[in-house]
């Protein structure tokens, strides 16, 4: 019988908490548009379709205790987020899961 590697052995909790914590709805496409450089909220909303207020104000905060997200204030008060050096290093991720998207869905 062959066995594939890892095949029977349980799933890595981090790579578990990994995949949920990009996989969850909103959090990919927010990485997404923070790849392209530091953004205001209203910039990630009107990008990010479909999202509420209040949902992409939580992904952000989940983001932010992840270490992934950051929160940076900027002008009169408005705030901006950019990635972390953590958070850039999911670019090739997002961009294998865009490229396959695209030939796939």
């Amino acid at each position: 019988m062959n066995v594939r590697p890892g095949e029977g052995d349980p799933v890595c909790p981090r790579y578990q908490d990994a995949a949920e914590l990009v996989g969850r709805r909103w959090s990919a496409a927010v990485i997404r548009v923070t790849l392209d450089g530091p953004a205001r909220f209203t910039h990630i909303q009107q990008r990010v379709h479909g999202v509420s207020a209040r949902l992409l104000t939580q992904r952000l905060r989940e983001l932010e205790d992840a270490g992934i997200v950051e929160r940076a204030p900027g002008p009169a008060g408005a705030v901006s987020y950019s990635l972390t050096d953590k958070g850039r290093a999911l670019a090739r991720v997002i961009a294998e899961l865009e490229r396959w998207s695209r030939a796939w869905t």
